[in-house]
């Protein structure tokens, strides 16, 4: 197993026992500002899952052993909530029809350019409400459900926008870590922050309001000068 880190970013599992394919993605994920650990077979997932939850898992369906249809099928029993890519040499429809039935996010067939992996890659990670629609984050007084985008705080609902949501659940995924504008943006919109665009502040600033948080000193939702931002759940 061998990991290049990125800190603060998602953290991308690649389950293969292509060395190269390895090797390969590592470096290029690494210049995309992505985490990649990887595992050659799928009995390792078990033993790792348990230390660490990655944001994403790239599953190989020809694997040593059993194959990557039973650890789709046991993942998406045991751990729902994260979102997996089925990598395949086979082309046909009706394999890729089955992983899809399995519960597999996307389907990607080989070989493939890792500019396409990348961009769907990015495509779940924009919407992490469909990969954590059964998760709750509790944030001091506050309930937030990422699937219904709000907040419930003393029996009332608070609305929030699709861009709050997918900002608030990031923060929740990696709370007490400071998160510069770069990784936001990186991992938000799949570019890097422009020093001139006020929207990550702005929608923080929402936030702020949202979550009941005082805007000069607030408990939540953090500054952390020169450096970025910082979510506690319970101050």
């Amino acid at each position: 197993m061998s990991s290049i880190h990125a800190p603060h970013l998602y953290r991308v599992v690649l389950i293969d026992d292509d060395i190269l394919l390895h090797k390969l993605l590592e470096m290029y994920l690494f210049e995309h500002h992505y985490q990649l650990q990887s595992l050659s077979c799928g009995e390792e997932i078990r033993d790792f899952i348990s230390q660490q939850t990655p944001d994403l898992i790239l599953l190989d369906i020809m694997l040593p052993g059993k194959d990557g249809l039973h650890w789709l099928n046991w993942l998406k029993h045991n751990y729902p909530n994260i979102p997996v890519m089925l990598l395949s040499a086979k082309k046909s429809a009706e394999e890729r029809l089955i992983g899809l039935e399995f519960g597999a996010d996307d389907y990607l067939t080989k070989p493939f350019h890792p500019k396409e992996l990348l961009i769907r890659i990015r495509k779940i990670m924009r919407h992490p409400t469909l990969a954590n629609k059964h998760v709750t984050y509790q944030i001091g007084s506050n309930l937030f459900n990422p699937a219904h985008e709000h907040l419930e705080r003393n029996n009332q609902l608070i609305k929030l926008t699709t861009q709050e949501s997918s900002l608030l659940q990031f923060f929740c995924r990696r709370p007490d870590e400071i998160l510069t504008r770069d990784c936001i943006s990186q991992a938000l919109n799949g570019n890097e922050h422009q020093p001139l665009n006020r929207s990550i502040d702005m929608t923080i600033n929402r936030l702020r309001k949202k979550l009941g948080d005082h805007a000069s000193n607030p408990r939540y939702l953090c500054t952390v000068w020169r450096k970025g931002y910082r979510l506690t759940l319970a101050p």
